[in-house]
């Protein structure tokens, strides 16, 4: 059975034309899933899709069947499951390359009973980001790169990713931008970027207007204090410390009164 495609069903609704790319050859190999035209700049995307694990949901209903109250923490930290989509789909958007196209993209929607929580982990994981609180500072500022980023890995392949999850019948969708691909300020500029508004991630931009710190020197991601003593030094700043927050959800079974 054909898997449900929420790229489509949302840029259709948009009223984007979309081509499929079917499997090109007797031996099966993988291609991207569209070809996909916004005005003048025509992208490759490939779509990968997460929702819950079967064996945690069963254990889900099960606690919730007894009564008790089901809770369940994500770290928006990197997920190294979720960069394995990242990777299967750059090797999917180069299998396609010899198709015209001027921007390769993924397309990521995360589903289920914590979609949103996945949604920044998926985020999280292609920018390497973490929070930084400087010291005597009322509010903390995102950094880019601090910690191992499938952008950097993936530069040359993907321009940027699409980041969806579902909420009830709803989908909210997000363009993340690659900031170290030789392709970004064509992306930038590009029709790819006026469908989805405000709700494009730059980094760039936001360390241009003060939200956001963007780690760009070569040094060991594991060395905390080395890359804190960096960014202290490359913006001038008190002193720093990182902080990785994560997203909590908890349930109970109410039973249904009879009318």
């Amino acid at each position: 059975m054909q898997q449900f495609s929420y790229a489509k069903t949302l840029l259709l609704h948009w009223g984007i034309s979309i081509e499929d790319i079917p499997t090109s050859d007797i031996k099966q190999k993988k291609e991207a899933d569209f070809l996909v035209k916004f005005d003048n700049a025509v992208v490759l995307i490939e779509e990968k899709t997460k929702g819950d694990d079967p064996t945690y949901l069963t254990q889900r209903t099960e606690e919730l069947e007894r009564g008790e109250i089901h809770s369940k923490t994500l770290p928006t930290s990197r997920n190294e499951t979720l960069s394995g989509l990242v990777r299967d789909a750059s090797h999917q958007l180069r299998s396609s390359s010899e198709k015209h196209h001027d921007f390769r993209l993924m397309w990521f929607t995360a589903t289920g009973a914590h979609a949103e929580g996945k949604y920044e982990q998926f985020i999280t994981t292609l920018y390497g980001r973490t929070n930084i609180m400087e010291m005597n500072a009322d509010q903390h500022r995102c950094c880019y790169y601090f910690r191992n980023a499938d952008f950097f890995r993936r530069a040359e392949v993907i321009d940027g990713a699409i980041v969806a999850y579902t909420d009830g019948k709803r989908l909210s969708a997000k363009l993340c931008l690659n900031s170290l691909s030789p392709r970004y300020e064509a992306l930038k500029r590009s029709a790819v970027v006026k469908p989805f508004g405000t709700a494009v991630e730059d980094p760039s931009a936001q360390e241009a207007d003060g939200t956001a710190f963007i780690l760009d020197g070569d040094l060991d991601r594991k060395n905390e204090a080395a890359l804190l003593a960096y960014l202290q030094n490359k913006y001038k700043t008190a002193p720093l410390m990182n902080i990785d927050l994560a997203c909590t959800y908890a349930s109970i079974r109410l039973s249904q009164k009879e009318p």
